[in-house]
């Protein structure tokens, strides 16, 4: 094809049509210009190709890790609120200084309970890592970040709070009321136990930390299903 243009310059050249060799020249010029613009434009057109992949591939493993984490945080509410209820069930029980049984045991353990949420953010820290600019949408990307640093923030640092209190300060209590069983915690004193306001108060704060937790992890829910509503309708377009 090269060599086809350059005969037909050369045939113009010998023959002196100057006029018709300029004006072939400029369209010439004009076909090299559109050729690159053309190359060009595939070449982007692959490139937001791959990268509308990449998004995709994106959102689809954070949709995957926002699933993970709302089934999480409904197993761990009804968890909470089961230990909210155990809890006002004890309190009622000493507060009427009603007698001693060994069913109790399992209720006196409610301060020991797992009051963490463990949440993942394996996802969430390679979408860091890759940038969140690949999602493209600033909003959704906006609330994908909101979620994780302050609504999934906000109860981690309620977990590092209490993993605290509970060392620091609830500990102290079990071992001075209470011996370690199979079945769990057993008073040394039941009488000392019902007259004990330490013991009724820290069950007081646990039953309030509880109920703290279960409301987190409502409101977290129901973020995270905003969020996953608007990863739905981004991967559907």
């Amino acid at each position: 094809m090269i060599k086809f243009f350059r005969k037909i310059r050369y045939d113009l050249m010998e023959k002196n049509k100057t006029g018709k060799y300029l004006k072939y020249a400029i369209g010439e010029i004009l076909l090299v210009v559109i050729g690159i613009l053309i190359a060009l434009s595939i070449n982007n057109w692959n490139e937001q190709k791959k990268t509308n992949r990449k998004e995709l591939s994106m959102l689809t493993e954070v949709k995957n890790a926002l699933n993970a984490n709302k089934e999480i945080l409904n197993t761990r509410s009804d968890f909470f609120n089961a230990s909210k209820h155990r809890g006002k069930l004890l309190q009622e029980h000493l507060t009427n200084k009603l007698v001693y049984h060994d069913t109790l045991e399992s209720y006196l353990n409610i301060p020991q309970r797992n009051y963490s949420v463990r949440l993942s953010y394996s996802t969430y820290e390679n979408l860091k890592s890759q940038g969140f600019d690949i999602i493209s949408n600033e909003g959704l990307r906006l609330d994908i970040i909101k979620l994780y640093d302050e609504h999934f923030g906000l109860i981690r640092e309620q977990e590092d709070k209490i993993s605290d209190i509970l060392t620091n300060s609830i500990e102290p209590i079990l071992f001075k009321y209470f011996k370690t069983t199979s079945k769990g915690l057993e008073p040394n004193d039941y009488e000392q136990l019902l007259n004990s306001s330490d013991y009724s108060n820290m069950l007081s704060f646990m039953i309030w930390v509880a109920n703290g937790f279960e409301e987190l992890c409502q409101n977290s829910v129901i973020e995270i299903e905003k969020v996953l509503n608007s990863i739905e309708s981004e991967i559907i377009e």
